[in-house]
């Protein structure tokens, strides 16, 4: 496998830092800093930020430059809003594809490996885990759309607050190799729904205020 770009090994550090608390949401991306850090040019740290940007990572503001974005409350709970539908039906197809003869072995094994891994791992572990769900599932546009959604940041959002997920997880997965389309999806459903349940609860300071345009 090859090498990735200088632009995409910036934007792969920062949402694998997102992950482990090395950057954090509200947290301003200095230019020269990243070429510093990275070893790269000034084109190729601009590069990784507009496509961070495009990604909903980061706001870049005239005069201000670029700063990892911190949702609110209400941006937050859409975002989830959003994943409980696409997550749900991914695990429904997946466990759909599994009731007409796919093996589930790649779910199974990369939800093991993401259990075992270490803080270090976890994030890469993690999108290897999702990517084998909906690889199951086969559908073309939940490939497309879920990695769109801003995850990433409220994951940095609620680090400190959020449930364990290997419950449902686990729920998860055995159902999908069960064949069971609905409990597949419940279960899903269930793991996003106790994260929006989390969020009335939490201090405003979790969140950017309902007026920040960032």
């Amino acid at each position: 496998m090859s090498e990735p770009s200088g632009p995409e090994a910036l934007v792969r550090d920062v949402l694998q830092g997102l992950a482990e608390g090395r950057f954090v949401p509200g947290q301003r991306l200095v230019e020269p800093d990243l070429m510093a850090r990275y070893g790269l040019g000034r084109s190729t740290v601009r590069e990784g930020l507009g496509r961070l940007a495009a990604a909903g990572i980061v706001a870049q503001t005239p005069h201000r430059g670029a700063q990892i974005r911190l949702l609110t409350r209400r941006a937050a709970l859409d975002v989830l809003r959003v994943t409980e539908q696409l997550l749900g039906l991914a695990a429904r197809q997946a466990a759909e594809a599994v009731a007409a003869g796919a093996s589930a072995a790649p779910l199974i094994a990369a939800a093991a490996d993401y259990d075992a891994a270490d803080t270090l791992d976890r994030p890469r572990a993690r999108g290897r885990y999702y990517r084998a769900l909906t690889q199951l599932a086969g559908n073309a546009e939940i490939d497309r759309l879920l990695p769109l959604l801003q995850v990433h940041l409220i994951r940095a959002q609620l680090r400190l607050s959020r449930p364990p997920e290997g419950g449902t997880r686990a729920a998860l997965v055995r159902a999908v190799a069960a064949g069971d389309p609905a409990a597949a999806e419940a279960a899903a459903r269930r793991h996003i729904a106790g994260l929006m349940a989390l969020l009335p609860g939490l201090p405003d300071s979790v969140f950017a205020s309902e007026n920040h345009t960032g």
